[in-house]
């Protein structure tokens, strides 16, 4: 699933970001993991904080965990039913 959306945490401004997410998991709950594309220091202030949510295009939240930071790329897991 490849869309723009928004990557909100507690305590910071929403983050403008385009994201690629891969689904996978079980059938009672749905894991994901992805990468999303922002500029560094959008993300940077969300990255390793608990309560992090993206807002995909279609409106959905998934809580996410953003895992690893590169440039204007971050990748992320989700631990929510999506």
């Amino acid at each position: 699933m490849v869309g723009k959306g928004t990557v909100l945490a507690p305590g910071t401004k929403p983050a403008k970001v385009s994201y690629e997410l891969l689904l996978g998991g079980s059938p009672d709950r749905v894991i994901a993991h992805g990468t999303l594309h922002a500029r560094y220091s959008a993300l940077e202030r969300m990255w390793r904080k608990p309560d992090v949510t993206l807002r995909l295009e279609n409106g959905h939240r998934v809580g996410i965990s953003i895992t690893e930071m590169k440039s204007v790329t971050a990748l992320f897991e989700a631990f929510d039913r999506i």
